[in-house]
């Protein structure tokens, strides 16, 4: 954790200097990073830009790693985003209440009625993982199909066909089908895509 820290706040400090003066030192932000992969301390691409102009960029690590081989990322390297979205989608929902289009106590039912105790799920049970709804990435299945696209009536039926671990509200367990689902209702309150509202909410200044 210490380390994590410590290369977090040289990370916010180098952005600093470099977007806020003239000079960019390429040569220091090189050094940390050659030290962090040399360390195997983080893998990962990273970008600086100013003005909308690309300052620095830089991978580190590898984009894939078997029993075979290690094949190094390189800065057009796309990595599956998973739950970094959820800090997005949070942030949405929290903007759609602010708006007043949803509440924290609007019930699932209100958008999917067919999905288990919808009438009794909330969107704050969603948000704080409390709405009992199983994890589908638990599920055995989920290894045969988790690089294959869904469409959401699909993501639904597979939510839907797993009982729930337990009463909303009853405990908090991780799952990831909670977020899957506040994503849709992001869609059906907008009326836009996922990505077209996360560049109306988010992105867009």
């Amino acid at each position: 954790m210490k380390n994590i820290l410590l290369t977090t706040l040289l990370l916010i400090g180098f952005s600093f200097s470099t977007t806020h003066s003239q000079n960019f030192n390429k040569a220091k932000l090189d050094s940390l990073f050659d030290r962090l992969s040399e360390k195997n301390k983080a893998m990962g691409s990273i970008a600086i830009t100013k003005n909308g102009n690309l300052l620095y960029s830089r991978a580190i690590g590898y984009m894939q790693i078997t029993d075979k081989e290690k094949q190094p990322s390189t800065t057009s390297t796309k990595y599956r985003i998973g739950s970094i979205t959820k800090m997005f989608t949070s942030t949405m929902i929290f903007q759609l209440i602010d708006e007043g289009k949803i509440t924290l106590t609007t019930p699932l039912a209100t958008y999917f009625p067919k999905l288990p105790n919808a009438h009794k799920i909330t969107i704050g049970n969603l948000l704080n993982h409390r709405s009992g709804l199983h994890n589908f990435t638990e599920d055995q299945e989920y290894a045969t199909w988790m690089t294959s696209p869904k469409t959401h009536d699909e993501m639904l039926d597979i939510i839907s066909k797993s009982p729930v671990d337990f009463e909303p509200n009853a405990k908090g367990s991780y799952s990831n089908s909670n977020y899957v689902i506040l994503g849709y209702i992001i869609e059906k309150v907008t009326k836009q895509s996922y990505g077209k509202a996360l560049q109306h909410y988010l992105l867009k200044n």
